[in-house]
């Protein structure tokens, strides 16, 4: 296995060293990359780029602007945060942001194949409480209040690193306050069907309830390792969620959850929004409150302990990169080693 500083750049974006492509999407593609620095000393880091075939796009591109102007607005210790909004010599968009290394809560259950246990879910659900609560109230440059939504919280956007610190991922469909109306109007629905809100799917204006909807039923499954609401068909998971008006106990999949738990669940996931937390914050609350009465005591270090018991093969390895020279560069790999270091 070869150690990632030992791999030269097979291309350049920008003023990055690309080191592999990780994953490519219907929009954007993934790379891992290194920051050039004096001697050659620089972080690494992921550049998401928007695919060639998608510049003539202007919707797709005003996506992957907007996803930019959002984050840049954001700060917090559980959101992966953005360090460059740029484009490449070809006139291509990225983004330069924080590689966390570690798993994705969706993953994580794939490959646990049943419940997590309570006190480490607890910990990291409290954590991206914190950071929905940060993205509903955070503020512009000028002070004014944008209140994002990010209207596609899942398993998938959830990355617990190896470090044991959790960020949450990708606010590329979400919204802020001026702009939601045209949103919803236009029904672009957004985010993975099996968590949508009830009101997100009937065209209501959103609020950050919608965000704790989605983080509940997300919390549904860390804690029985079970989808609540996935269904065979599309219709079906819509009805699911907006036509039947029960949310079953938590209790009846996984026993050993205690009830304060429970009760936290099934606030999360009312399907009135009226009868929901108000806010990410009084979720967090909640959680951290019952964690203290359970007497759980968890740090990242323990988070990152756990990762290390229950996926030891994960943590020790290097991540596994398509390392074929990415279309659209400017340098191919025998150029970036002729350029020697800057």
């Amino acid at each position: 296995m070869v150690a990632l500083n030992a791999l030269d750049p097979i291309a350049t974006i920008g003023r990055y060293d690309v080191i592999g492509r990780i994953a490519s999407g219907g929009m954007a593609e993934i790379f891992l990359a290194r920051e050039r620095g004096p001697h050659t000393v620089g972080r690494h880091l992921v550049l998401k780029r928007v695919l060639s075939h998608m510049t003539d796009d202007e919707r797709m591109v005003e996506m992957f602007v907007h996803e930019a102007k959002l984050c840049m607005n954001l700060s917090h210790p559980h959101i992966c945060p953005i360090y460059e909004f740029g484009s490449d010599e070809a006139g291509r968009f990225f983004l330069a942001m924080e590689w966390v290394r570690g798993i994705s809560l969706r993953d994580l259950l794939d490959r646990v194949s049943g419940p997590l246990p309570i006190a480490f879910i607890a910990k990291i659900f409290a954590d991206v409480a914190g950071a929905l609560h940060h993205a509903h109230t955070c503020t512009d440059q000028a002070g004014k209040p944008l209140a994002i939504v990010h209207r596609d919280v899942n398993p998938e956007n959830l990355m617990i690193g190896f470090d044991g610190v959790t960020k949450l991922l990708d606010f590329g469909v979400a919204a802020a306050a001026t702009e939601r109306k045209h949103k919803t109007e236009a029904g672009n629905l957004k985010g993975k069907f099996a968590y949508i809100s009830p009101e997100q799917y009937q065209g209501h204006a959103l609020d950050g309830r919608s965000d704790v909807f989605s983080l509940g039923v997300s919390l549904y499954e860390a804690l029985t390792g079970r989808s609540l609401y996935d269904r065979a068909s599309e219709y079906e998971t819509v009805a699911a969620i907006v036509l039947d008006p029960d949310v079953p106990s938590i209790r009846t999949t996984n026993p050993e959850v205690p009830p304060e738990l429970d009760v936290i669940v099934q606030m999360s996931l009312a399907k009135d929004r009226d009868e929901r937390y108000s806010s990410a914050d009084e979720l967090q609350s909640a959680l951290l409150t019952f964690s203290a009465r359970e007497g759980h005591h968890v740090r990242h270090t323990d988070i990152a302990a756990t990762l290390r018991r229950l996926v030891p093969d994960l943590v020790k390895a290097e991540p596994e990169l398509d390392r074929r020279v990415p279309t659209g560069t400017v340098n191919t790999a025998a150029e970036v080693a002729d350029r020697g270091p800057r």
